[in-house]
C-alpha cells in the first residue's frame, strides 16, 4: 500500500488531509513539525509528503529543499498545502522540487486531481 506522510501544526488539518488520503488506499502518517518531517523520511521514505510551508522547528520549503538534495533516495511526490497565496512562495516551492502547491481551502477533488496530473506527469503507476 502507498505511504502518504502529512506535515502540518495544525491537527485539524492533519485529520482531514489524512482521511482523504486514506480514502485513495495510502497508508498515512503525521508529523506537526518540520523536524519529525525530516526525521520519519530519513527512517522510511514515504511515497507522497504533504506539508504545510509554515511548520515549526523547520519551515516546509527547507525540509523541500533537504529531501530533494538528497539524490540516493527515490525521491517522493512534494505537495504544499497552505493558506498562503502569495505568486512567490508558490514559484519558490515549485522552483525548490515541489511537485504542486495546493491552496486552502480545498477538497478531496482538488487533491484528486492535482495527484492524477502529477503522477502522469512523473510516469508513476500508483493509486
Amino acid at each position: 500500500m502507498p505511504s502518504c506522510l502529512i506535515a502540518d501544526d495544525s491537527k485539524v488539518m492533519r485529520m482531514l488531509l489524512g482521511k482523504i488520503m486514506e480514502n485513495f488506499g495510502y497508508t498515512v502518517s503525521e508529523a506537526e513539525d518540520g523536524e519529525d518531517l525530516l526525521e520519519q523520511c530519513g527512517q522510511s521514505m514515504p511515497d507522497i509528503i504533504i506539508s504545510d510551508w509554515s511548520l515549526p522547528l523547520v519551515d516546509g520549503i527547507d525540509a523541500l529543499y533537504k529531501i530533494r538534495s538528497d539524490r540516493k533516495i527515490t525521491q517522493p511526490i512534494f505537495l504544499f498545502c497552505s493558506y498562503l497565496k502569495d505568486t512567490d512562495i508558490i514559484k519558490q516551492a515549485l522552483a525548490g522540487g515541489a511537485d504542486d502547491f495546493i491552496m486552502r481551502p480545498f477538497d478531496e477533488d482538488i487533491i484528486a486531481s492535482k495527484l492524477k496530473i502529477i503522477k502522469i506527469m512523473r510516469g508513476v503507476q500508483r493509486p
